[in-house]
């Protein structure tokens, strides 16, 4: 098939991703106050020779070292993007190998990239990326859990991934749905057979159990498999009749599963 292959592509995504997160980490470091801004500096002097001259170039320096713009005016990053959509318009057939770019490609194979590409589409084209063919980076907690009393828990809600449509901007804030597991903060001497209400990879409510065995603080268990997605958690309690039942003051945690580790 002259189409590219899924996995050739999501290899290149990876790989560009990876190189965008190296550079957002410098950024991360270059970017900071610290000990003041270039404008700051020469503003304190109060000595107009040091401020004329330099004031309004540093003031710019300062508003602009961006890392957005440094993505797409400093690399050839965008170019992952661009390229790969001239692949997807070769006409064959009569008829473009890809239909919808990067977001019609990955619909189709039902596969996702990681944000951090959706960043270097979006410094590429101007737009994003849509929300349903992007995994978070983050370490994103839906739910913190704890045993309150005897089969009761204390649920404290925490983020979700939006409502699943197709139509959703990658925006920081929507993203894929994605597995879920759960981390052990304490735990004492009981197991714990949790039912954990979500909304579906098309915003359904539903219910998935998951067992907690007595287990070591900062444990993590899988909540279902690969192919059990979601968009949000909504409640928790025991699974009714269950035998684990935990002990008061147990603490749990439910976070996304990064879908994938990016690499070069």
């Amino acid at each position: 098939m002259p189409l590219i292959t899924s996995a050739v592509l999501l290899d290149i995504s990876d790989r560009a991703a990876f190189q965008y997160e190296q550079i957002k980490d410098a950024f991360d470091l270059l970017t900071p106050v610290g000990g003041g801004l270039y404008q700051t500096l020469v503003t304190a002097t109060n000595d107009v020779d040091v401020e004329i001259p330099t004031l309004e170039e540093y003031k710019r320096v300062d508003d602009t070292l961006l890392l957005a713009t440094a993505i797409a005016n400093g690399t050839p990053l965008p170019k992952i993007v661009t390229a790969m959509d001239a692949h997807f318009s070769r006409v064959v057939s009569g008829s473009p190998l890809q239909i919808g770019s990067w977001d019609g490609f990955l619909g189709d194979k039902d596969e996702r990239v990681s944000y951090w590409f959706s960043l270097i589409y979006l410094a590429a084209k101007s737009s994003r990326m849509l929300a349903v063919n992007v995994f978070s980076e983050g370490d994103d907690e839906f739910s913190d859990i704890t045993v309150s009393g005897a089969g009761t828990v204390t649920v404290v809600d925490g983020v979700n991934y939006g409502d699943g449509a197709v139509t959703n901007p990658a925006d920081g804030n929507n993203y894929a749905a994605t597995q879920l597991k759960l981390k052990v903060i304490s735990m004492a001497s009981a197991e714990c057979d949790f039912r954990i209400s979500v909304k579906d990879v098309n915003d359904n409510p539903t219910t998935i159990d998951v067992n907690v065995p007595v287990s070591a603080d900062d444990t993590e268990i899988d909540i279902g498999t690969a192919s059990s997605r979601f968009l949000d958690v909504t409640g928790v309690a025991f699974v009714p009749g269950g035998p684990g039942l935990g002990t008061i003051g147990d603490n749990f945690k439910i976070f996304n599963k990064i879908e994938r580790t990016i690499a070069l």
